[in-house]
Formats: structure tokens, C-alpha cells, sequence
């Protein structure tokens, strides 16, 4: 078998969605595929016996093909036991795809990029395996009630120590946003419309994934073969945000009642303006992210990022307006993207923010983000004087930050 004939299937989504469920399938309806599975956590597995039975029933039972990364590794240790992981199996020989089921609080990201690092023997991990499917399994029933709770990790009990202080609601939206497939779990529990409105919803946070609709996880290889045919030989794309900030949305007009649109502005943030307007309700908006700058840090490149009742922000660096040309991209794409985006005034700086939301008032939206840009007056001020606005922004830490309390978004 050549090494590059290996691929590789993430299997992931929030606790209880039904993860373990659509592994039992994809292994009862493996066909002659000769599989490996790596588990976060073999004690909660659920394995059924059944789908180990027959002639390579061996492999899982008594060889190295099914391995547990286990909870109590985490960060960069996780990460190089998962990649020595499937290096082993990769270089094994003995077989053409490998599962990857990741706890119900990891983001496939994580997971992912490791494939761009290499192992203990110095190779890069995708040389010798691919990314074939990342399968996000959502619960249909519940996603609602968890996206819109406003509850973190730990008011869960699931988080990874006293200081993970992650967002339930931008971890489905991230799970979500980096699949291929996207398996829509129980739609037999869920109220039709409740189910619809979600749809809508997944359409919009990634539009290049295939959703479908399983009960009881009943998800086979041929679906998802056929799933990821369809987008051509890229098979991961874009997030949705990332598509309406390019102007490459595939979504035309509503899915589901579900709309999208992106706020832009050269002019910055007066700080405290901005600040007092993340405090107030936006009405209809279930997803919104993107970038912005505040005059009085006009260096600085910040991230906005709200799912359901939960709104953060964190600081990505500096702008490349604030940063000498000889450390400018040297690839001609990037630097074409960067002139794309050029202003002779402000350089790269920029406001562009994405939405997507149920009965969304844009109009009323846009205008109270018009209200907090810098006046006319402030800014014929000298940048330096933009310094002494009050900035509720200026923290020590860059580590993401709760923008503010939780809320609840509703349709009605």
C-alpha cells in the first residue's frame, strides 16, 4: 500500500450530540476498508461489539489500531501524541483510513493544523497521511438551548481546568464553521421548524459543507464519499464569515429565514462608544465576527467573535501599516490581497464585521455602528490626542476577553 493512500476521517461535535453513534456506523459499514480509530477518551467510548466482529475484528481488539490520546493530556502534549499517533499508523501499512473521534470540547482546528507539523521522526504529518472528512455531529434536539444559554465550559463542567473560560456557543459555532459534513443528529427529536431554522443556520456558518440529517447517527462512507464530491478535489473551504468579509458567500438572499450581511468602515472605533454598544442587546444576530481597529490603539488589529449569548474580542497583532515593508509577505498572493485593501489615508486599518442572524434590523444595526466612529471632529485630532479616550480595550493580557454577560438571542 503506498503511505499516501492513507486517510484520515475527524470525527467531531459538542457531548452528547452523537458522535460515538456515527462512529458505530461508519465502522459497521466499512465495506473492505482497513481501519484504525484513535479515541480522546476510550473509557466513555461506547464501542459496540458488533462492529468489531469479522475478519479484522483482531485490529481493534488486540493491536495498536485503536488507541486512546486520553483526557489528561492537553495542548501541546494532546497534539504530539495524536500526531505520533497517526504516524505509527500511518507507516504501519496495514491500513487505508484512520478515525479520529476528539472529545466533545475540542475544536477540530486543533487537530487539523497538527497535520502541518512533523512527527517524533522529523516528517511532516501530511506527507504521509491526508485529511479526508472533518464530520461535525450536531444534536438537532439540543442545539438551541445550548447555543443560546450563554454558559461557558465550566458552568458546564466540561472545561479543561479552572482557567477554561471557552464559550459553549463559539465552540459549536467553530466545530461547525471547520467541517466538511456536517451531520445534523436526531432531527426524529427535534420540532420540524426548530430543526429547519438550524439548517438555515449551518448553511450560513459553512456554506461548503454537505448537511445531513441522520437519526441515531446512521451515517455511512458512501455519504460522505459522495458528500465531499460534490465540492471538487478542495474539499475544506472557507468559514461563512470569511466568505461574506471576500464577497464569496455562496448563500443567496435567506436559508431558512436566516439572512447575512457585513458592516464596513475605514473610519475607527471611538473606544468607548463601541464598548457601551457591545453592552446592548443586537437583536436577531446569532453569529457575527470580524476585525477592527479603536483610535486610540490604531496599531492594533482586534478580532470580534459573538455566538449566541456569548460576545469576545481579543487582539491578532498589528497591522501591517504599522509594521516596516522588509517584514511585509513576501508571497505575491498575500501581498495582492494586502493591496486589495490598501487606503492611502489608513493604510490596511480597517472595520469589517460579518452577520448572521434571524429579523435582523441592518439598517438600525449599521446606523448604531455608524454612532460609535470617530466624529468628523475627532478626526481632525492628531492620533496621539485619540490616545486619551477613554478604552475600556487597553488590557494587560491578549488573551481572548468576554466582551460582556451573557445573553440570550431570540427569534421571536
Amino acid at each position: 500500500m503506498k503511505r499516501e493512500d492513507i486517510g484520515v476521517v475527524v470525527l467531531s461535535g459538542f457531548i452528547g450530540a452523537g458522535k460515538t453513534s456515527v462512529l458505530n456506523n461508519l465502522l459497521r459499514h466499512r465495506g473492505d476498508r482497513r481501519m484504525a480509530v484513535i479515541l480522546s477518551d476510550m473509557g466513555g467510548a461506547g464501542l459496540d461489539s458488533d462492529v468489531l466482529d469479522g475478519s479484522d475484528a483482531h485490529l481493534f481488539r488486540n493491536g495498536e489500531a485503536l488507541i486512546e490520546l486520553g483526557n489528561a493530556c492537553a495542548g501541546c502534549t494532546l497534539r504530539t501524541h495524536l500526531i505520533n499517533a497517526v504516524s505509527r499508523l500511518a507507516r504501519d501499512g496495514r491500513y487505508d483510513t484512520i478515525i479520529i473521534e476528539l472529545s466533545g470540547v475540542t475544536d477540530p482546528l486543533f487537530v487539523t493544523n497538527a497535520f502541518d507539523l512533523p512527527d517524533e521522526e522529523g516528517r511532516v504529518l501530511s506527507t504521509i497521511a491526508r485529511v479526508d472528512h472533518i464530520v461535525t455531529v450536531v444534536d438537532a434536539f439540543r442545539f438551541w438551548q445550548d447555543y443560546e444559554s450563554g454558559e461557558n465550559l465550566l458552568d458546564r463542567g466540561v472545561g479543561r481546568g479552572a482557567d477554561d473560560q471557552r464559550a459553549l456557543s463559539e465552540l459549536l459555532a467553530d466545530q461547525v464553521e471547520c467541517g466538511t459534513a456536517i451531520v445534523l443528529n436526531k432531527v426524529d427529536l427535534a420540532v420540524e421548524q426548530e430543526s429547519c431554522r438550524l439548517e438555515g443556520l449551518l448553511q450560513h456558518l459553512n456554506p461548503d459543507a454537505t448537511v445531513l440529517q441522520a437519526v441515531g447517527g446512521n451515517i455511512t462512507f458512501d455519504q460522505l464519499e459522495r458528500s465531499s464530491s460534490s465540492h471538487g478535489p478542495e474539499k475544506t473551504g472557507e468559514p461563512g464569515w470569511m466568505k461574506l468579509l471576500r464577497g464569496k458567500h455562496a448563500i443567496s438572499g435567506e436559508a431558512m429565514g436566516v439572512r447575512a450581511f457585513v458592516y464596513r468602515a475605514r473610519r475607527p472605533f471611538h473606544p468607548d462608544r463601541f464598548w457601551a454598544q457591545m453592552q446592548e442587546e443586537w437583536t436577531g444576530v446569532l453569529r457575527s465576527k470580524g476585525y477592527f481597529w479603536v483610535a486610540s490603539q490604531p496599531k492594533t488589529c482586534f478580532m470580534w467573535s459573538q455566538a449566541g449569548g456569548s460576545c469576545l474580542y481579543e487582539r491578532l497583532g498589528r497591522w501591517w501599516m504599522a509594521i516596516h515593508d522588509r517584514h511585509w509577505p513576501s508571497d505575491p498572493i498575500a501581498l495582492n490581497e494586502l493591496r486589495e485593501v490598501w487606503d492611502l489615508e489608513y493604510g490596511d486599518r480597517r472595520i469589517e464585521l460579518a452577520f448572521v442572524g434571524e429579523d435582523m434590523d441592518r439598517a438600525d444595526l449599521s446606523r448604531r455602528l455608524d454612532d460609535c466612529l470617530l466624529t468628523r471632529e475627532e478626526l481632525l485630532l492628531d492620533e496621539d490626542l485619540w490616545g486619551a479616550f477613554r478604552d475600556p480595550f487597553k488590557k494587560s493580557s491578549w488573551e481572548k476577553r468576554q466582551a460582556r454577560g451573557p445573553r440570550k438571542h431570540s427569534a421571536d
